[in-house]
């Protein structure tokens, strides 16, 4: 059939042409005011937060914050948590510097606060966590400037972060600094993908730098790399990459702690053990196995032994298949965290914020609909937890004590601490199957490309 030619007149066409464009243009500003609004509600939730809620880890790291500022370069000869500053005895800082470097900011910023067993200063507790909650929003920013498609497509996946329960607890409750690694780890990724590598591998080092099981999905990028670059233009990139963590490392290792740097930044901060309180155990294995015991009196301790085994085979695996399969840096990135997560005997909470922000960035890219879904539960399932605890119990645990906190987060359900340790063995082997359940789906079944990054 010949296709009649239009007999609407030139102009009417350019007209509606123009009016289908400026609904689109006012549409975007709608999604753009909409972001905002949610990006300034999350902040002001942190913000609002941050001082009322303390930790032992808060405290702890206030303890920190002095030895680094009373030892300087030599802070890791003190890094087991054994001098009288240190609140909790033997409650060692088993992390790299960027973290520790943070902490002296935030003893400068709140010079006069002290922190115990029993108080902590409500202006130590806002300096540290100003940090993280600053990585936390940024986190937000990036996903809605990097994810492609429409402003209402952005403001949907920035908002599964901006909004998600469990990272607002991490950040502002809880004070666990993993949300700056997870900006970092972030960054590397939309960086190396718009073909920034050096900046790429410079953010890298930076989150390495900061939460040291962060190099397993940096190892991954990098497998991914050789796939898509030249190999002198790698071996480039990785020296800024082993340069940056060099020249921040070193200066802590010649004042003669060099041993020390290096027992607390590569060995595990707990041998494998029984994961006691089972509330706070989000490894499988490892509350599965502890449950067992508690349960039914078995001696199974014995079988975490294996995981550390099985982790290693598992990333070298995953690193063979991303290098044969040429797989994505993104999949290839969140396989890496995942399998760490699903294979490790110890995972607390805080380790699943690095992950999230990678799942919510594929779940916005991906073509198919079932990684989509998968990579959403993968980055809200953790949240469920925050309805079988006590959130409230945060804003109570040491002076001053904020008691009207647990009045508002009832609203919440927040406030539901359970007696039973099976709902949260269920979670914790939720988590694992979900995580070990991508690794296997991206390997086998996932193989399109992503979306171009924005």
């Amino acid at each position: 059939m010949v296709r009649q030619p239009s007999t609407e007149p030139p102009v009417r066409r350019l007209l509606d042409a123009a009016g289908v464009k400026l609904m689109m243009l006012a549409s975007d500003r709608w999604a753009k005011a909409a972001f905002i609004l949610v990006f300034f509600t999350a902040a002001a939730a942190r913000i609002l937060a941050a001082p009322f809620s303390a930790t032992q880890d808060t405290a702890q790291f206030w303890s920190f914050a002095q030895l680094f500022k009373q030892h300087g370069l030599d802070f890791y000869s003190h890094y087991a948590g054994t001098d009288p500053v240190n609140p909790w005895q033997g409650w060692g800082f088993v992390y790299p510097p960027i973290w520790l470097l943070i902490l002296g900011l935030a003893a400068v910023a709140a010079p006069g606060a002290a922190a115990g067993q029993d108080f902590v200063d409500t202006a130590w507790r806002f300096a540290m966590k100003i940090p993280i909650i600053t990585a936390d929003l940024a986190i937000g920013i990036i996903l809605f400037a990097a994810v492609p498609g429409s402003a209402w497509k952005k403001l949907l996946f920035a908002t599964l972060w901006l909004l998600n329960p469990a990272v607002w607890y991490q950040s502002a409750v809880f004070g666990q600094f993993d949300a700056i690694a997870a900006a970092f780890l972030l960054g590397a990724l939309v960086l190396f993908e718009k073909q920034h590598y050096r900046w790429a591998f410079a953010a890298a080092a930076a989150a390495v730098l900061t939460k040291q099981h962060t190099l397993i999905p940096v190892a991954f990028m990098i497998a991914s790399a050789f796939r898509m670059m030249p190999r002198r233009q790698i071996v480039a990139n990785f020296g800024v990459f082993t340069g940056i963590i060099a020249a921040v490392s070193l200066p802590f290792m010649v004042t003669g702690s060099g041993g020390e740097y290096l027992k607390a930044v590569l060995l595990p901060g707990q041998a494998p053990a029984y994961q006691e309180p089972m509330v706070y155990a989000f490894s499988g294995s490892g509350a599965l196995v502890t449950y067992l015991h508690n349960a039914y009196g078995w001696d199974t301790v014995g079988w975490l032994n294996i995981n550390t085994p099985v982790m290693v085979l598992g990333i070298i695996a995953g690193l063979a298949a991303t290098y044969w399969l040429k797989l994505s840096p993104a999949r290839s990135m969140l396989i890496g965290i995942l399998i760490f997560i699903s294979t490790f005997y110890r995972i607390n909470y805080q380790y699943l914020v690095i992950f999230i922000p990678l799942a919510i960035y594929i779940a916005a890219r991906s073509s198919y609909l079932t990684e989509r879904l998968w990579s959403v539960a993968l980055a809200l399932f953790p949240s469920l937890w925050l309805w079988f605890f006590n959130v409230a119990f945060w804003f109570n645990y040491v002076s001053p004590v904020y008691p009207a906190a647990s009045t508002v987060l009832s609203h919440f359900g927040w406030t539901q601490e359970t007696s039973g340790d099976i709902v949260y063995v269920r979670i914790a082997l939720v988590i694992t199957f979900l995580a070990f359940g991508y690794c296997l789906l991206a390997l086998t079944r996932w193989r399109a490309p992503l979306k171009s990054v924005a």
